[in-house]
């Protein structure tokens, strides 16, 4: 999908920069790459991450810093609290704006792609292909948190 069609078709954030776009699947380009293909287990944990990214947006706006510490420092911390922390973070600390799909669409941006990814190194214990995936997309002030939240939210999952 082009930049264009995704614009055309995003809903303004006026949260962040993290938006979830309502109608994607709109006609590709003669020559454009078609839309990657995800096995069955990819689409389910995309649909799972992007009902967490819109429930994210109803949480209150925390601080990156601190929400990472009380999470630290807690024992048995649910998934949706570092879904919540990673999503807001992702909206506040992203380096440009990050295109979420709503949940069940079946075409995929390339930051799902992205997330996916990013979760799938971290959850293998690859800390350093983890790093550069959120040095790819976050800015540096917060890319060992996001690194931290990333790390939690694949274990969680």
């Amino acid at each position: 999908m082009t930049a264009l069609a995704v614009d055309l078709l995003a809903e303004p954030s006026s949260h962040g920069t993290a938006r979830i776009l309502a109608f994607p699947g709109a006609a590709l380009p003669a020559g454009a790459p078609a839309a990657p293909s995800l096995t069955t287990a990819e689409r389910e944990m995309l649909d799972r991450l992007r009902w967490f990214a819109l429930k994210s947006r109803l949480a209150p706006k925390p601080d990156l810093e601190r929400a990472c510490f009380l999470l630290a420092g807690e024992d048995n911390v649910s998934l949706e609290r570092f879904a919540t922390a990673f999503f807001r973070g992702l909206a506040d600390k992203a380096s440009r704006e990050i295109a979420l799909y709503r949940p069940g669409t079946v075409s995929v941006s390339d930051d799902e792609i992205w997330l996916l990814r990013l979760l799938d190194a971290s959850a293998s214990g690859q800390d350093s292909a983890a790093a550069a995936h959120v040095a790819w997309r976050v800015r540096p002030e917060a890319r060992r948190w996001m690194r931290f939240l990333a790390g939690s939210l694949a274990r969680a999952l």
